[in-house]
């Protein structure tokens, strides 16, 4: 498969040739992949052992016991004594679910195993997988991302050396990107508690661009656009060719990346 190599002028300059694109797409194995990507992310959550047992709790019905709560009328529910007056003792439900500061029911267990795990020639299939898909127009444009006509483009290594935001976009407008900015430039509150939980704001998912390294220039410029993503050709992850689960996202080369990702697939 080749493409098109665009200068900073939105010029065409040559031709680069992909390889080792896959013959088919597997959305099962890249779904796959994905979820157990994103589950190296999640946090281990789990109850302490002993949140709500804390307390020394009696509830005799035995007629001698001490502190019994024979003839008081009272409920089985396990109960600590606040405090004692000769016969009198004043008792609160405890220890139990249904009682107030009790344990809980069903509490998330810290020993369940929440991270998925994948064969790596298993992964290695499914980031080629989502390589593939995102070389395919048509994918691409299925999931809702409006590219250019000569898509897939990769970007001149002089490229990289742009420091502005101004001025990449102006090339992705020149290139074919422009209906795409707009899409991405759309920005909605998200309805519900979301709002008060640091996720006020839904962005649509938009191109993702790789460069050679994290150290470029280019990764500044690139990620103040809405929507955008910026990774380096070492770091790619299955779930970076995705749109969710689903592979087929708009992925923006420059030369010198896409040859270090080449050998990445190669080795």
């Amino acid at each position: 498969m080749k493409a098109n190599i665009i200068d900073k002028t939105g010029k065409s300059v040559g031709d680069f040739t992909f390889e080792n694109v896959a013959t088919n797409v597997r959305e099962d194995v890249f779904k796959k992949a994905v979820l157990a990507e994103f589950s190296l992310f999640r946090q281990e959550k789990g109850a302490k052992l002993s949140a709500g047992k804390r307390q020394t709790i009696n509830n005799s019905k035995r007629r001698k016991a001490f502190r019994s709560t024979y003839g008081k009328g009272g409920s089985r529910t396990p109960k600590k004594a606040m405090w004692a007056r000769g016969s009198q003792i004043r008792f609160v439900g405890a220890f139990v679910s249904n009682t107030r500061g009790g344990r809980r029911a069903h509490p998330p267990k810290a020993a369940e195993k929440i991270m998925k795990s994948m064969n790596n020639k298993e992964w290695n299939f499914a980031l080629l997988t989502g390589y593939t898909a995102s070389l395919n127009k048509d994918l691409v444009a299925a999931n809702g991302q409006r590219v250019p006509e000569n898509y897939p483009i990769v970007l001149d290594n002089s490229v990289e050396e742009m420091t502005k935001t101004a001025d990449f976009k102006a090339l992705l407008k020149k290139i074919g990107f422009e209906e795409e900015l707009d899409r991405t430039s759309e920005r909605k509150i998200r309805a519900g508690r979301g709002t008060m939980r640091n996720r006020t704001y839904k962005v649509k998912r938009g191109p993702l661009v790789v460069v050679s390294s994290s150290e470029s220039p280019l990764v500044k410029a690139a990620r103040n656009i809405q929507g955008f993503d910026v990774v380096s050709a070492d770091l790619l992850l299955a779930c970076d060719f995705g749109m969710s689960e689903k592979p087929g996202r708009a992925v923006i080369f420059t030369q010198k990346a896409a040859e270090e990702f080449k050998e990445v697939i190669n080795s």
